[in-house]
This record gives C-alpha cells, sequence and structure tokens, in this order.
C-alpha cells in the first residue's frame, strides 16, 4: 500500500518575474501544479515530458463521454448503433496512456 506522505511544512523564496513565469511555464507542461514540479527538481526525481499527451487524454475524454450518451442514448431505444468496435479501440487508447510510466503521466 503507498502511503501517503502529510506535507506540513511551507517553504518560501524569491524570484524575478522573468525566473517566475519560466518556472510555471515548465512546470504547467507537465504537472497540474508548481509545487509539484518544484519538489520533483529538488529531490532530484526524473522529469519526463512528452508532448501532446494531455491534448490527448482530452480529447479521449470528450470522446468517452459522447460514447456515454450514445450508449445512454441506445439503451432507450432512441438509436440502433452498434459501438462495440469504436469502444474497445478508445479502451485501447487509454490502456496504452496508462501504460505510460507514472514519472510521464
Amino acid at each position: 500500500m503507498n502511503k501517503v506522505k502529510n506535507r506540513t511544512e511551507i517553504l518560501t523564496f524569491r524570484v524575478t518575474p522573468e525566473e517566475k513565469k519560466l518556472i510555471e511555464t515548465k512546470a504547467l507542461s507537465s504537472y497540474r501544479l508548481v509545487s509539484m514540479y518544484l519538489r520533483d527538481c529538488a529531490l532530484d526525481k526524473e522529469i519526463i515530458v512528452i508532448d501532446g499527451v494531455k491534448d490527448v487524454a482530452t480529447e479521449l475524454r470528450r470522446i468517452g463521454n459522447n460514447l456515454n450518451q450514445i450508449t445512454k442514448a441506445v439503451n432507450s431505444g432512441v438509436y440502433a448503433v452498434d459501438l462495440t468496435e469504436t469502444k474497445k479501440e478508445v479502451q485501447k487508447i487509454w490502456q496504452s496512456l496508462n501504460s505510460l510510466p507514472q514519472a510521464v503521466r
């Protein structure tokens, strides 16, 4: 079981506006939070950035939502469509994304 660490300590430091913008740009290109990025940098964790992965995940989420809506409509009798193959392909893509190392996500 992975134990969640209780982070209670706060670090504060000053940077120039240019440094702040650079740090935020780098952090937000691969992380949700600047603090996560800075912590990983400071603790010498490997940071891997794969361009486009976030966009692919977002688009897949949208496709999944659309498929769910269509599936609900089909199940309610509004449509008669076979989405089995489409759903399988979307699942394969999600599995590929999920198989990426945790450092990439």
